[in-house]
């Protein structure tokens, strides 16, 4: 349900591994706050850092999260914040293979190295390339359907309720 980064990105991986899948977009065109976003990645470890002779770790990355936060820090999820730094640099990796495209890494203070990768052209690359992958794997995306509510079997979800822009509920 949406087609914003993550939902792209997850309905993209189902279809990749064989699964039939239904994606579900309320707007009439892909995006969601994905595509409305600044459009960066902050991650370490990364081939655009390795080609400037960047030596950076998920372990500074995560140190520096915290001098990031400020006086947040104490409020931070810090497992969250461990599976972020440690998933960023194959989640970069990812969206370069499927065609979106960086710049950088600029610095960001106080980071202590150049982390913050900025897509290009902007924002709606991240749908554009990613809706590009789900059609290429059979996704059947279903735009200007909005779903309602979820159909619950045995503490399961099995199904959503959804209404299309003509109103017909499916």
């Amino acid at each position: 349900i949406g087609g914003g980064g993550s939902g792209l990105a997850a309905a993209a991986e189902a279809a990749g591994l064989g699964r039939s899948v239904i994606l579900l977009e309320k707007n009439p065109q892909l995006g969601g706050s994905t595509g409305q976003s600044v459009g960066s990645v902050s991650a370490s470890n990364t081939p655009h850092q390795h080609k400037l002779g960047i030596k950076d770790s998920p372990d500074e990355h995560f140190e520096d999260l915290g001098l990031f936060a400020g006086a947040m820090a104490p409020r931070d999820n810090l497992a969250l914040r461990h599976i972020l730094v440690e998933e960023a640099t194959d989640t970069f990796k990812w969206l370069l293979s499927n065609g979106v495209v960086f710049m950088g890494p600029a610095l960001e203070p106080p980071h202590r190295h150049p982390r913050m990768h900025n897509v290009v052209p902007g924002s709606k690359s991240y749908p554009y390339h990613l809706g590009r992958l789900c059609s290429r794997r059979g996704v059947d995306i279903r735009f200007s359907t909005q779903a309602r509510s979820f159909i619950v079997e045995n503490e399961r979800v099995v199904g959503v309720v959804a209404v299309d822009e003509n109103g017909t509920e499916r």
